[in-house]
């Protein structure tokens, strides 16, 4: 059986690579960020950084924050209804493995929303639509 991988469009490396963000966003005339990042990054002051260069070029946003290490389906669930809740257009997943894969998850099942349970996302799903745009700004190496 053949396996695919479809790599990301574009990738910034290095230092100011989140100023990035603000251009890429605006080049596709998204209008407001959910943002997902776990309460340690946001105490850290991590997620402020990115923040900031939403704010500072006037891009709209909403935090997500319940995530634990090891998500838990809830987590993704109740972060479903938020991205729902919040009529953000992109998502922005600040952190380690935990805000990814809660990101991605959400991104997911808010186009294909016959996976809600989650589980069902375990391995290869068979889903029909492209996840919701998401940006990635990974806090490890």
């Amino acid at each position: 059986m053949a396996n695919r991988i479809v790599l990301n469009e574009i990738s910034y490396h290095g230092s100011g690579a989140i100023q990035e963000i603000a251009g890429e966003v605006l080049a596709r005339g998204f209008q407001k960020a959910f943002v997902c990042s776990d309460p340690d990054l946001i105490g850290f002051g991590v997620t402020g950084k990115v923040l900031k260069v939403l704010e500072d070029r006037g891009l709209a946003y909403e935090v997500y924050s319940n995530i634990k290490p090891n998500p838990t389906i809830e987590n993704v669930q109740t972060g479903v209804k938020a991205f729902q809740d919040s009529k953000a257009d992109y998502i922005i997943a600040i952190g380690g493995g935990s805000s990814m894969d809660t990101a991605k998850a959400v991104g997911i099942i808010a186009n294909n929303p016959e996976f809600a349970d989650v589980r069902s996302l375990e391995g290869t799903a068979p889903t029909k639509n492209r996840a919701v745009f998401t940006i990635a700004v990974p806090t490890t190496a």
